[in-house]
Parts: C-alpha cells; sequence; structure tokens
C-alpha cells in the first residue's frame, strides 16, 4: 500500500500555495479527533436513542423543541419570509441541551435561522443584526462552539426534483433550466450581487467580534444550489472564490466556513483542495460530508448515496485529519430508503456508518 502523505508535507504544499489570501494567514494544525455527529431535526427520546445506539457523539440542535419532524428528499419551494428574527430563549435553549446530552449526544453546534432584514437590507436590520449578536452570545454561555448560518435572500429550491437511485431509492436532483427566469417574488424582491456583499461585509464586521468574545465560531453555509441568482436575488457566496473572499474580510478564527463537500463538488472544485486550503488556516468550522454526480457545474447535478458520486470522500476524510480539522462532520442530506420513518433515520444511519468507517481507516493510517 502507497504510503500516505504526512501532514508536514500537507502543510508545505498547502503554505507554498499561490492562492494565500491577505488577512487569511495559515494554522499550524493539532491532532484531529473527526467528530462525526448528526444534525437533529427533532428530540423525541426515540430519535435521541437511535443516534446514540449506531454510536452517534455529537450533535448539532434545533432552536425549538420539537418531537415530531417530517422530511422530504426535496425541500420545501422558496418564499417570501415571515415572521421576526428575534434572540433564543437561552432558558427554553438550555433546557433542550440539557435534554440531549441526557441521552449522551455532546451538543456542538446550532443554527440561527434566517435573519431577513439584514439579508434584503431592509429597515430595522441593524435591530435584528444585534439580535444575532445575542444569539452568539447565548451560545457562547451555553458552551456550543459554533453557530452556523447561510447568507443567502432566496434559496432556489423549486430546481430541485428526484430521480430513482439504485434499488428503487430517491435521489435529489437539481437543474437550473427549472428556475430559469422565473420573476422576483413579493416580499423578496430583487437583489444585485453587490448589494448582497455590502450587507455581507457589514454583518460580518458586526457580528464576528461578538463570536470571538463570546468565545464562537460562526460558520457560513455556500449557497445552496450554487446558481448565480435566483429569481432576480444574486447568492453571494456561490464559488470557491466567494468562500475565500469571505475567509479574508476579517482573519480570524471565529470568520469561518461550513465546508460542504457535496457543494464543492457541485461547483464544479475539489473538495480535498479545498480542505487543504481554508484547513491550513483554521477557517473550517463545520462540515457537511455528502457525495454528488454533477453533469454541468453549479447547475446541474444529482445527490447521491455517500459511497456513490464524484467526491473522493476518503481522500476528504484524510485531508481533514492531515489538517488538524477540530469541528463536527455530519452526513447533512440522506436518499429516500424503502420503509424509512419521516426523519429519515436509516437513510442517516448508513451515511454515518460509512463516515465511520473512513474515520476509522484515517486515524489507522495517519497516526499509527
Amino acid at each position: 500500500m502507497p504510503a500516505h502523505p504526512t501532514r508536514r508535507a500537507w502543510m508545505g504544499a498547502a503554505t507554498a500555495s499561490p492562492l494565500l489570501l491577505t488577512g487569511c494567514s495559515p494554522a499550524k494544525p493539532a491532532a484531529s479527533p473527526l467528530k462525526i455527529g448528526q444534525r437533529l431535526r427533532d428530540v423525541a427520546d426515540e430519535t435521541l436513542a437511535f443516534y446514540a445506539q449506531i454510536g452517534v457523539q455529537y450533535a448539532t440542535m434545533p432552536a425549538a423543541f420539537r418531537t415530531e419532524v417530517s422530511e422530504g428528499v426535496v425541500p420545501p419551494p422558496g418564499r417570501a419570509p415571515s415572521g421576526e428574527f428575534r434572540a433564543w430563549d437561552a432558558e427554553a435553549l438550555h433546557r433542550i441541551k440539557s435534554h440531549i446530552e441526557a441521552a449522551g449526544l455532546r451538543v456542538e453546534l446550532i443554527n440561527l435561522g434566517g435573519f431577513h432584514r439584514t439579508l434584503h437590507g431592509r429597515p430595522g436590520f441593524e435591530e435584528e443584526t444585534e439580535a444575532v449578536c445575542a444569539c452568539i452570545r447565548i451560545a457562547g454561555q451555553l458552551g456550543i462552539p459554533v453557530v452556523e448560518y447561510n447568507f443567502t435572500p432566496l434559496r432556489g429550491s423549486e430546481g430541485y426534483y428526484t430521480v430513482p437511485g439504485r434499488g428503487g431509492s430517491t435521489l435529489r436532483a437539481f437543474d437550473s433550466a427549472r428556475v430559469s427566469g422565473l420573476p422576483p417574488l413579493d416580499g423578496v424582491g430583487t437583489h444585485t450581487r453587490e448589494q448582497m456583499w455590502e450587507r455581507l461585509e457589514r454583518f460580518l464586521k458586526t457580528v464576528v467580534p461578538v463570536a470571538e468574545q463570546a468565545g464562537v465560531r460562526l460558520a457560513c453555509h455556500p449557497n445552496d444550489p450554487p446558481i448565480a441568482e435566483f429569481r432576480g436575488a444574486a447568492q453571494p457566496v456561490r464559488s470557491l472564490a466567494d468562500l475565500k473572499r469571505l475567509a479574508g474580510v476579517l482573519d480570524s478564527p471565529s470568520n469561518g466556513i461550513t465546508l460542504d463537500t457535496g457543494v464543492m463538488t457541485e461547483m464544479g472544485e475539489d473538495a480535498v483542495e479545498a480542505i487543504r486550503y481554508f484547513g491550513a488556516r483554521d477557517r473550517i468550522n463545520h462540515v457537511h460530508f455528502r457525495n454528488v454526480r454533477v453533469n454541468r457545474p453549479y447547475s446541474q447535478y444529482v445527490e447521491m448515496f455517500h459511497d456513490e458520486g464524484e467526491a473522493d470522500l476518503a481522500a476528504c476524510m484524510r485531508a481533514f485529519a492531515e489538517t488538524g480539522y477540530q469541528q463536527l462532520l455530519i452526513p447533512d442530506h440522506s436518499p429516500g430508503i424503502a420503509g424509512d420513518v419521516p426523519g429519515m433515520h436509516k437513510g442517516y444511519a448508513h451515511a454515518i456508518g460509512y463516515m465511520a468507517g473512513l474515520r476509522g481507516a484515517t486515524l489507522r493510517l495517519s497516526y499509527s
């Protein structure tokens, strides 16, 4: 068996890269635990017991106490926002976190949800951004190390549909032709790329210092699907260059990204090289670990089982280990499997088992 490169070799390659960003410098890696977890959409006792029994030790938590959930293969259509973004109730969040941890799962991340005044540049965005800051402080107080967020004015969900997979399973596919030319939505409007980046930079310069003080890392998920615009709304974080630009706004581990191996592959990028780049700079604060088959970069692809698709997930796992990644890896999406329950536990169990096998092989090879 050929020898795998050492961590020093990986780091040498990374620091010699011509792609170094001003204000985003490499960091010295530590040994990586490769923590595999699951995103909890509900906190029913049966759900928590299921994941604990299949070996999951870490989880992302919902901001509301739900005991039932219905998760489809295809997400619902995008629509105008309703309601106001409000700071979390710290006591309620503490109860949810304690309930999860009583089942043997350690909470590592919580997602912010939509802050639409900020995204759409509407009056009241300053107060809304302060509510985001309050959420970040609460996460720090509760010992939740990572807060994830999305920065998109509207997701292109209408481009998703299903196709048959192996054995009659159901796979999620995307084709931008399904959403091309759709009109703007009332309540959302049109937003240029320049406007979105002005808002994103203003947002980061406000919230990242708060995250630093709270001991929290922020993780921005790239726009998925990674199309340029949807219904007249530009998608500002839809390429590898965009993610590098985001990481360069403020030089801080608190200003990081969610590295999604599926989205990287959808973009036509090498997920392994992206891991090395951002991992060398300690800017990967969360990982969505999944696989896709791409027909046309950015615009046409199928989300596959983890052991199918174009991303070399074994090489991705090695790259996370070599760069000393310390945060969580979750499977993110699952195909539909016959006889599964609304929470898609069977599909996720397959994914988690596959990831655990890759982790075991990686750690034995890299650190033996």
